[in-house]
């Protein structure tokens, strides 16, 4: 079995685990070479180190990303571009992880990278303002989609008796209503009824449309 082995049956191995149990950080070496029924020295010979392991799984989700077509308006274009890269980071278990903790030096993130900044860069922002631009809109995905996900977390523990955490759930809405603090309930209000893609791609519009002046 082990003649079969392939850095791609390692990636894929590596994302059934994180599909299993959604911490990066417990992800090991040893549990895929488990998953693949492999001895650990084998899944060496074709990944360096988990580093290497991560650079790969990043390649992988970044080599399944799908350029939209570039549209006369330049917001339109980071709009487009961004929502599929919203939507490419749902399909994959802790993609936004994977991101943050390896480096762009494959090729399908560069050119995806370069054509963002050329987008901006035609459209008459300086190199500068288009870097920190293209960076501001990483980090609020990132941001909004690992807050997402902590907070799953912390409501499926609510879910599931955590008592702690439902006396707190339970005070912070007694104070909020007996302090008649109604910008917070409303917004509260608010967030349970806006699905998570729609408050994205609100907020994605806000950013962009502030730009305007620097055009």
């Amino acid at each position: 079995m082990e003649e079969k082995l392939s850095k791609e049956k390692i990636v894929q191995a590596a994302f059934e685990l994180l599909e299993e149990t959604p911490e990066l950080e417990k992800l090991s070496m040893r549990k895929v070479a488990k998953k693949l029924d492999v001895q650990a020295p084998a899944i060496y010979w074709h990944v360096e180190n988990k580093q290497a392991l991560l650079q790969s799984m990043a390649e992988e989700i970044e080599n399944h990303f799908i350029p939209p077509k570039v549209q006369d308006n330049w917001k339109e274009s980071i709009y487009a571009y961004m929502e599929n890269y919203y939507e490419l980071y749902l399909k994959y278990p802790c993609a936004t992880e994977i991101e943050i903790h390896t480096v762009p030096a494959y090729p399908s993130r560069l050119r995806n990278l370069d054509m963002m900044l050329g987008i901006l860069h035609d459209a008459g922002f300086s190199i500068e303002l288009s870097y920190m631009t293209i960076t501001s809109l990483q980090h609020l995905l990132f941001g909004m989609l690992m807050d997402s996900t902590e907070e799953k977390k912390l409501y499926n523990k609510v879910v599931d008796g955590d008592d702690y955490l439902t006396q707190q759930v339970i005070l912070m809405k007694q104070y909020v209503q007996e302090h008649e603090l109604d910008n917070i309930n409303n917004s509260i209000q608010y967030r349970h009824k806006e699905k998570q893609k729609d408050f994205f791609m609100k907020t994605l519009k806000i950013f962009l449309n502030g730009l305007d002046s620097f055009v």
